[in-house]
């Protein structure tokens, strides 16, 4: 039979009263309106409270923790998917490393490659840059039509109109792309600064490493 008390009710309560006469174990728990439940099944009285067992003498022998709060389940989930996101991360960046360290087997080598980048770049700059030239002029001789044309007020011919239209987009897309190339360029510095700093630390890292000891086989 379950011994139930209420210590609100019967604040005067005696624990040793309420253990089971062959030495088991008390349940002591506080609801959520603040009233104090004592008995062998108390739990099921304060399923959202902490819930400690005690013994006849009315000495704590284990507690059993409250079940977590909806909020608290959010968080530890929130948690959770942080945890995974970081491991993730480092998983990511050990793997760029392994990448940087096997690409290269000098600082060095990241500026000569940069540079080589830089250069092909820059020939890709310039030949557009070329065609800009020439785009350019071509334009000037359409305007020196379009002139031409309306002397004594007459009208631009639909051909000319359209030379016109077609040189300026082609100046256009040239422009655009030297502007894209120069941002490319930037990039691409960027990258070989952060690839050298980064393969700095890496080195730094295996040179104050612990070298191995000698496998236990081996001295066998």
């Amino acid at each position: 039979l379950l011994v139930l008390f209420a210590a609100l009710a019967l604040p005067s309560v005696n624990v040793q009263a309420a253990a089971p006469e062959k030495g088991g174990k008390i349940k002591k728990c506080q609801d959520a309106s603040g009233r104090w439940h004592y008995g062998d099944t108390a739990d099921d009285l304060c399923r959202q409270s902490k819930v400690v067992e005690i013994n006849k003498q009315g000495i704590p022998t284990k507690e059993i923790a409250a079940p977590l709060t909806a909020e608290e389940l959010r968080l530890r989930e929130k948690n959770k998917a942080s945890v995974e996101a970081e491991k993730k991360l480092a998983a990511e960046q050990a793997r760029q490393d392994k990448l940087l360290l096997s690409a290269y087997g000098h600082e060095d080598d990241i500026s000569f490659v940069r540079d080589r980048k830089i250069a092909d770049t820059e020939a890709q700059i310039q030949a557009s840059e070329k065609t800009l030239m020439a785009l350019g002029k071509t334009q000037k001789r359409n305007e020196a039509q379009a002139t031409d044309e309306q002397r004594g007020g007459k009208p631009l011919s639909e051909a000319t109109v359209k030379q016109i239209a077609n040189t300026e987009a082609q100046i256009a897309k040239h422009q655009e792309y030297i502007a894209l190339k120069k941002q490319e360029i930037e990039a691409i510095r960027a990258q070989a600064a952060g690839d050298t700093e980064r393969y700095r630390q890496l080195k730094r890292s295996q040179s104050t490493a612990p070298a191995a000891g000698p496998s236990p086989a081996a001295g066998k």
